[in-house]
């Protein structure tokens, strides 16, 4: 018969070696939730000023469409380079330079000791080369270091993408005055691509152009990363996410945000729709309403993302590809 009486047994104390444990699973879950409350907040959209600074041109070759990115905010964003809405339709490239309209002064260039393409990394997927020029307009050469090997400098560095048995360079920088240059795999018609619009990324400087200062490129090839020192103080990554016959995505980083000026430049050419590098400014605003102007005096407005593009075939440089940037946010990059 089992007894109703309550037990008079005496209570349960946790021995010694229980009692640490259960301290430590104290410990370890307080740990947590200090963690978690100290954890940076998620990222946070941005809206992006773009100021046009163009100027109209007859000449072919010159650089009149200049557009500014600012917001002292911004941490992370992408850069896409993707084939025009007419690529696919494309029968002819038409890449040959047109100085027609032109009246270019003699420039002054500093003088340097050239150096042929050095290559300085490559495998099955990627190489890297570098370049110096015997002139240039910028008194600096960059400090390069690639895959722990390191360079006094060159002017311009080449990532160059291995296609099956077809070789492309994909990415140029301009190490000594900052300029960038992307393009996808080419069209599937074409044997080879052409570069057109060019952008910088950093603290924007200014004198009879813009630039950006960079002390030092360090390249992680097999992440096809660069990351970049600037002289003015901060850093960039950069880092290619994908490519294909569509379009060249790139990861950026500033940190920390560029303050108390323009984070990114863009330079291209118009002359009229059917002749320019670019032609369109594209944006979607804090609404989420998509809107387009000329690239070239659209004064300056608010925007989310927003796109350099050419809506209708170009006879200069055809199939360069579009300039997008997006995804800004005032956090790490995901």
């Amino acid at each position: 018969m089992v007894s109703s009486k309550p037990s008079n047994a005496a209570p349960c104390h946790l021995g010694p070696g229980i009692r640490r444990d259960e301290r430590r699973r104290r410990a370890a879950v307080l740990a947590i939730l200090l963690a978690l409350g100290a954890a940076p907040a998620l990222a946070k959209p941005v809206a992006v000023a773009v100021q046009d600074k163009g100027v109209n041109t007859r000449c072919a070759e010159e650089d009149n469409v200049y557009a500014v990115l600012a917001a002292p905010a911004v941490r992370s964003f992408q850069v896409t380079a993707r084939q025009p809405a007419y690529g696919l339709k494309l029968r002819r490239n038409v890449y040959k330079a047109d100085f027609r309209n032109c009246g270019f002064n003699g420039a002054h260039d500093f003088k340097f000791k050239p150096r042929p393409p050095v290559t300085l990394y490559e495998d099955a997927h990627v190489r890297v080369m570098g370049i110096t020029y015997g002139g240039y307009w910028r008194p600096e050469r960059v400090a390069v270091e690639v895959a722990g090997r390191k360079d006094g400098g060159f002017h311009l560095l080449q990532l160059f993408i291995k296609h099956g048995k077809d070789v492309q360079e994909a990415v140029v920088l301009h190490a000594a005055d900052g300029y960038w240059r992307l393009r996808p795999l080419p069209l599937p018609q074409f044997g080879g691509s052409v570069y057109g619009s060019s952008f910088l990324v950093g603290p924007v400087e200014e004198t009879t152009r813009p630039f950006v200062r960079i002390r030092e490129v360090r390249i992680d090839p097999r992440a096809m990363a660069f990351h970049l020192i600037f002289v003015k103080g901060g850093a960039a990554t950069l880092t290619v996410k994908q490519i294909d016959r569509t379009q060249l995505r790139m990861a950026v980083t500033l940190d920390p945000p560029v303050a108390g000026g323009p984070f990114v430049a863009l330079r291209s050419m118009y002359v009229a729709p059917d002749n320019a590098d670019t032609a369109q400014l594209q944006w979607k605003g804090a609404d989420g309403a998509a809107r387009t102007a000329p690239v070239v005096g659209f004064g300056q407005v608010t925007a989310m993302a927003v796109g350099f593009a050419r809506p209708i075939p170009s006879r200069h440089n055809s199939a360069a590809p579009d300039l997008l940037f997006e995804g800004f946010e005032d956090g790490s990059a995901k």
